[in-house]
């Protein structure tokens, strides 16, 4: 193996390296905009029942 080669090698390693970590640290971040996009659909759905509770106590009286 040439030292032309151990280099190339070398750099596909440290490249599939840094794609793994990307990967992972990519994971982590969806699993926090997932509980914010579950925050907000539920802050959401709430006032939207304020509001048709609201519309129907219109409608009664």
């Amino acid at each position: 193996m040439t030292a032309r080669e151990k280099k190339r090698k070398a750099a596909m390693i440290a490249v599939a390296y840094y794609l793994e970590q990307e990967a992972a640290k990519n994971n982590e971040v969806k699993a926090v905009n997932s509980w914010k996009a579950i925050g907000k659909e539920v802050i959401m759905s709430n006032r939207a029942m304020v509001q048709r509770r609201g519309r129907l106590l219109r409608s009664r009286a």
